[in-house]
């Protein structure tokens, strides 16, 4: 796929594949311990929460560029953006999937993921083992 070329891989997908390409985008963009979150049952603001720690203010902007070009590109596109203009937590709302993407201090300053229950965690050792593969 080019730059300009839009398919409809995610349009109307399912909330757990949004969130598992949201993980696997950051893995592959080197993004810092990423968590997934099924919080469907908790909650009825969103389904899943996918949070990350970028290395500095600048990857903390490229990350969520990254993935809210990405999603428009596969036919999701973000219903809001917040944070942008300090890039140091910027919040991408996709309705059925809320991405946090932090700088270290902001992750550890608000300790979000303390917020969530820890048993909505999932486990996304499969999605690293895929993009790990992609850099053999």
């Amino acid at each position: 796929m080019t730059d300009n070329e839009r398919t409809e891989e995610l349009k109307n997908a399912e909330p757990v594949d949004l969130a598992r390409a949201a993980v696997k985008l950051f893995l592959s963009k080197k993004g810092i311990d990423v968590k997934m979150y099924d919080v469907c049952e908790y909650t009825s603001v969103t389904d899943y929460y996918v949070n990350v720690t970028a290395r500095s203010s600048t990857h903390v902007g490229a990350l969520s560029d990254d993935l809210v070009d990405d999603f428009s590109k596969k036919g999701t596109d973000a219903l809001r953006v917040e944070g942008k203009r300090g890039n140091s937590w910027i919040l991408i709302d996709f309705g059925s999937l809320i991405v946090n993407v932090f700088d270290s201090e902001s992750r550890s300053f608000y300790n979000f993921d303390r917020l969530l229950p820890q048993e909505a965690a999932r486990d996304i050792s499969e999605i690293a083992a895929e993009v790990d593969k992609q850099f053999e």
